[in-house]
């Protein structure tokens, strides 16, 4: 059975698109198509009239489609986070983001690349990428008008980043930029995965155009080698877009970083025949945008994609409209066959639910003992945004020390054995002042015992111990120096 995928590359200077045919046998290339965009001016009504003439020689009919749009639209940031499983890393990026990025991250759509780091434990590193709604909306609204409803939105030069480093050797590292007349995007490329991205404006003097670009990859490399603490040295450079045709920019680029340079054709790299290329010369400095985007589809290789969340949601609904509209009888069998599931699974779900309910109250109640319950997702998203704006302490003398590193220190520092309750905790840059209750005061020796036992701790005193009314419990409250 065979599929067709349409990848279309939006730049700020042109639309370029490529349609793959692909079976168990083989892929094709059945057409290709580059719009140049008037004036090279990457506005909405520009961009509208480039797909309107796309769409004109390509039929987007029954293909999936996939996307990519101008790099400099994104933020990159390089993180960490003290675990791997993916719907946590998911849940927790727009927090970690919110203190670096100078938009409301609801006004954002995030997505990752798994840096798979060679760090002990449970750590993953990663590159956040995050893209304004504002910036997106226009694009799936223009994507609408021409009937295009895309799997995928994802960043220019990416697919093709991806498909070199799965292709290279796992041990060899190598640069990979894209340049076009306006916007050039690096990609630093190791260990089979890609490792940092960066996008700069294209000068527009040639005078200047190959030393600026020169140093802007010398300054990426320095600061990904502080970054990664090792000492990346690339093999090559491989370069493609528009902005190397009509000269040897590629030869000058190389010549400056001292690196051996080639030029891109994931056409021969993937060794894909191209069935009008008689009729429509191929040129892979205009097209390998395109066609990365595609075999990325086609090959199944994750990368990021930002049609999700609210634009997905469209998506699906228009997807499901058309196919009641085409098949309404396979559709009310197929409603009929998964009421028919709902009705004999309800009672175990009703229990899965029951159980997942109980298990998010039992969390949030450990967590803010305080707090009495009324919707425990809600609060808990409203606690940890009140958390994140203390989430980093730096103490005069010492390092720096993010709130989240010393609660985690206190908290595995006091054993089980001891019956504590925390009823207020204060981080200043300097100090952190803890007040609760305990059993007995030999209790609170042993808390203070065990809490200087904490490297960036450098002193840990008791304020004060005293009876509660109940004579029951001791409170107390404990000064800790950092």
């Amino acid at each position: 059975m065979s599929r067709k995928v349409l990848g279309i590359n939006i730049g700020k200077e042109s639309v370029s698109a490529v349609l793959v045919k692909t079976s168990l046998r083989e892929s094709r290339i059945e057409t290709h198509a580059y719009i140049p965009i008037p004036d090279a001016e990457e506005d909405s009504d520009n961009i509208q009239t480039a797909l309107e003439a796309l769409t004109s020689q390509i039929d987007p009919v029954g293909c999936d489609c996939v996307v990519s749009i101008s790099a400099d639209h994104f933020s990159y940031r390089i993180l960490k986070v003290p675990f791997k499983e993916v719907k946590k890393i998911r849940m927790v990026l727009p927090f970690e983001l919110e203190p670096t990025i100078p938009l409301p991250v609801d006004d954002l759509v995030i997505d990752f690349i798994d840096l798979e780091s060679d760090h002990p434990g449970a750590q993953t590193d990663l590159i956040a990428v995050a893209v304004p709604k504002s910036d997106l909306t226009p694009y799936i609204k223009n994507l609408a008008a021409v009937k295009i409803d895309p799997e995928m939105i994802t960043v220019s030069g990416l697919p093709a980043a991806l498909l070199l480093a799965r292709q290279a050797d796992p041990g060899e590292g190598q640069l990979f930029l894209e340049i076009n007349k306006t916007i050039s995007t690096l990609f630093i490329v190791g260990g089979g995965r890609i490792k940092l991205l960066r996008s700069i404006p294209t000068p527009v003097a040639e005078d200047t155009r190959t030393g600026a670009l020169g140093a802007f990859i010398r300054r990426t490399l320095a600061a990904y080698g502080e970054l990664s603490r090792s000492d990346f040295q690339p093999l090559d450079i491989v370069m493609t877009g528009s902005g190397l045709n009509g000269g040897n920019f590629d030869k000058d680029v190389a010549g400056v970083l001292d690196l051996p340079a080639n030029r891109l054709n994931i056409c021969d790299h993937l060794q894909i025949p191209i069935d009008d290329e008689d009729v429509n010369p191929w040129d892979p400095a205009l097209m390998d945008s395109a066609l990365s985007l595609a075999m990325l589809e086609i090959e199944g290789i994750r990368g990021l994609n930002f049609h999700k969340g609210q634009f997905a949601a469209k998506k699906i609904f228009v997807k499901h409209k058309k196919n009641w509209i085409k098949t309404g009888i396979f559709a009310a069998a197929v409603v009929v066959l998964l009421l028919f599931n709902l009705i004999t699974d309800s009672y175990t779900l009703n229990k899965k639910l029951n159980f997942y309910d109980q298990q998010i109250r039992s969390i949030f109640q450990a967590t803010f003992p305080k707090q009495k319950i009324v919707d425990p997702f809600q609060q808990m998203q409203i606690n940890v945004k009140e958390a994140k704006k203390n989430a980093v302490v730096q103490s005069g003398t010492g390092p720096h020390l993010r709130s989240i590193d010393i609660l985690n220190a206190i908290s595995g520092s006091i054993p089980k054995t001891i019956t504590v309750d925390v009823a207020r905790m204060v981080i200043s840059p300097e100090t952190v002042l803890i007040s609760g209750t305990t059993d007995t005061f030999n209790s609170v020796e042993d808390i203070k015992s065990n809490l200087e036992q904490i490297d960036s701790f450098k002193r840990v005193t008791i304020s004060s111990t005293n009876k509660d009314r109940s004579g029951k419990e001791i409170r107390f409250q404990l000064k800790v120096e950092l």
